[in-house]
């Protein structure tokens, strides 16, 4: 059963009991009044630790920090609570499971963390009460996704039993980002034999799913020189574009397991789009007088709004997100003499040069900082009262006198 939406719609039908101030149906309407049944107490929780954002890779990151504060609100005189707790709940859908009307297949719940808050049944007065948490999320987690193949969810689910059997829950989804901080630009090289042409292009580190990113490109390679006559090739259209690639591995239950040739196994789904790119025919420099010859270029790519690009994923379960960068390249051969090379002849060849690169595509890391580089203390390492002042020894001074001079005489001075 998907957890998520159990409890959001518990949540939502115990809004709809809670009663009127005035206890009352609503005007104009016929019929005796009537009230909606008493909720005892609810639950919200307060964070109080900054966004959830593993900062490095999966490898490298030290986690995330979460902390914050579990509310309980009893608006009755008293109620008693024979439990409350809390799981942090991770959630992965896939929306092409083995069997459709299966929610086991669709949706694998597991827990990540629970916070038992009572040992022991409790009585709360009315009022508001609080209970810290912490928890240190693994950094080798994944982020939060929601692609068109399958989602990655993380959550919140607070739980407490009263003494009359009744269950007050709720639930709050919580965002996983990662971010990757920026480094030195990647060089790489293609070559594309038969002929001579290389192609080297530098890109980015990473890239982000708002922003433009510098794509740099030289081809060496598009002169063939003879003793009286010379070939070159030269570029007629260039176009890019950034392609997002998703896979899913819907595992089956272990009731249709048969379905995909045994339990552990699955079924890989895969998802290709464009999420952004653009056809150019102009903005290259060309240098056919250098050795070899020469065309560069440099050109601004993006991601396309409202493409909402999902940042690069990878699960041990096989959910994976990448992303590419296909540049394609049509080029013409032309023929010229050695002494006017601008008099040029197209040959009637032509290919087309194409290329990918991969590119990842994460979070800004902006200003953030590592929990383990700027540390908040968790609520177990607080004292409960404020740290003591060390007494500080006073005693009389016994040394030379200092120099005195009379007040009278520093007026006359500055006067």
């Amino acid at each position: 059963m998907d957890i998520f939406h159990h409890h959001h719609h518990h949540k939502e039908h115990s809004k709809e009991k809670r009663p009127s101030l005035s206890g009352k149906s609503g005007p104009g309407r016929k019929g005796s009044p009537k009230v909606a049944e008493t909720v005892p107490a609810k639950l919200d929780v307060v964070m109080e630790s900054p966004p959830l954002v593993f900062y490095g890779d999966a490898t490298h990151s030290t986690g995330a920090l979460l902390s914050g504060q579990l509310s309980l609100t009893v608006a009755e005189p008293e109620v008693k609570l024979q439990t409350m707790e809390m799981q942090m709940l991770a959630t992965c859908t896939t929306k092409k499971p083995v069997d459709k009307n299966c929610p086991d297949c669709s949706t694998k719940t597991n827990e990540v963390y629970q916070w038992a808050f009572l040992t022991e049944p409790a009585v709360f007065k009315k009022g508001t009460h609080s209970f810290p948490f912490s928890y240190l999320m693994p950094g080798h987690y994944p982020a939060t996704s929601d692609g068109r193949l399958g989602t990655i969810e993380y959550s919140l689910s607070a739980r407490a039993l009263t003494s009359c059997s009744e269950i007050i829950s709720f639930t709050r989804p919580l965002k996983v980002q990662r971010a990757l901080q920026p480094g030195n630009d990647k060089t790489s090289i293609r070559i594309f034999p038969p002929t001579q042409l290389a192609a080297t292009v530098v890109l980015p580190p990473v890239i982000h799913p708002i922003g433009e990113f510098p794509v740099q490109m030289r081809i060496d390679g598009c002169v063939d020189r003879g003793k009286e006559t010379q070939t070159h090739w030269s570029i007629k259209k260039m176009n890019w574009r950034i392609d997002e690639r998703t896979k899913v591995i819907s595992a089956a239950c272990p009731k249709h397991a048969h379905k995909v040739g045994g339990e552990g196994k699955g079924v890989l789904h895969q998802d290709n789009r464009v999420i952004g790119g653009e056809d150019m025919k102009n903005g290259w420099k060309t240098d056919f007088d250098s050795p070899g010859g020469l065309i560069e270029m440099e050109f601004m790519a993006s991601i396309k709004p409202g493409s909402n690009p999902l940042c690069d994923v990878e699960t041990p379960t096989g959910f994976t997100v990448t992303h590419n960068l296909v540049i394609e390249l049509i080029v013409a051969e032309e023929y010229c003499t050695n002494k006017n090379t601008k008099l040029v002849t197209p040959t009637g060849t032509a290919r087309v040069l194409r290329m990918q690169f991969t590119l990842v595509l994460t979070e800004r890391s902006g200003m953030g900082i590592s929990w383990d580089e700027e540390t908040p203390p968790t609520y177990e390492d607080v004292p409960t009262s404020p740290p003591g002042y060390q007494k500080m020894g006073m005693e009389d001074y016994n040394g030379e006198p200092f120099p005195y001079e009379e007040l009278d005489s520093m007026r006359r001075g500055s006067a």
